[in-house]
């Protein structure tokens, strides 16, 4: 396997949380995939399959965030994906989304390890740049699926965290700018702006080789509104200790406290174009 450096390498995390995740007894998710890049992959995962909490939590953000495009595209006609930083997701041939027009996002390392796992089809491409490479931009406008008018859902999966809060400005006030035409519907994964400046007590991430750092993150839902332009709203959150309580365990406890809840978990942010 390619030799992965900071953020691309924090990818490798999800994929064994998914693939342990879907050895359990009762599983929150189940992922075959990643079960499979868990064997195949040449990797050392010993140090980032040990801490329960990181696979619980990459297990809820999935449940979440497969709950909301399930829903997406059962309410939008004209539904269009956008997976920006997909790393290793495998929710596209997971959830059996063959006729929705799927666009993953990555920089060519990733693409390369991608693409000995999943192809592209006639809805379904791979583009291997940066997110900040705005390129890519033209690459999804010039798929054969795109067109003015789509209702698109922008999914940032555990990467957003590890850039601050002018780059993530940039970025999305780019999107909103260069698909004017369309409706946008971002779901986004964050931390709080506690574990933002902790990132050395992450059990996972802190062990990674090349100790990619997290640079933002906030604890108060309004405190998102932060990283978007006067046209996006806030529409709501998902803080994972609203859900599966018995698996946290006395960690559940905390979503009876505002305090707590807010600052000590990580959560799925949505927000929408009001045009």
């Amino acid at each position: 396997m390619e030799k992965l450096h900071g953020v691309p390498e924090s990818m490798l995390i999800p994929v064994a949380a998914r693939a342990l995740e879907t050895y359990e007894k009762k599983p929150i998710i189940k992922d075959p995939y990643s079960e499979k890049m868990f064997r195949k992959l040449n990797y050392d995962f010993d140090q980032i399959t040990k801490d329960w909490t990181t696979q619980l939590g990459i297990s809820i953000r999935t449940y979440i965030l497969d709950m909301l495009v399930n829903d997406f595209v059962k309410n939008n006609e004209k539904a269009f994906i956008m997976n920006i930083g997909c790393g290793l997701d495998t929710r596209f041939d997971r959830l059996s989304m063959k006729g929705i027009p799927w666009v993953d996002i990555d920089v060519p390392d990733v693409i390369n390890i991608r693409k000995r796992f999943f192809t592209e089809s006639e809805n379904h491409v791979m583009i291997a740049k940066s997110m900040f490479d705005y390129k890519w931009i033209d690459e999804v406008k010039s798929a054969a699926f795109y067109a003015d008018g789509l209702d698109i859902l922008v999914i940032f999966e555990g990467v957003l965290m590890y850039f601050d809060d002018k780059e993530i400005q940039a970025l999305i006030k780019t999107i909103d700018s260069q698909f004017s035409n369309c409706k946008l519907t971002f779901a986004i994964e964050c931390c709080s702006e506690t574990i933002a400046k902790h990132t050395s007590k992450h059990k996972s991430v802190s062990h990674l080789k090349s100790k990619p750092v997290f640079k933002s993150g906030y604890n108060q839902f309004k405190e998102a509104q932060k990283w978007f332009p006067k046209g996006i709203r806030l529409e709501k959150e998902y803080n994972y200790f609203d859900y599966f309580h018995r698996r946290w365990g006395i960690f559940g406890l905390c979503r009876y406290i505002p305090f707590l809840k807010n600052r000590l978990n990580n959560k799925i942010l949505v927000a929408v174009t009001k045009r």
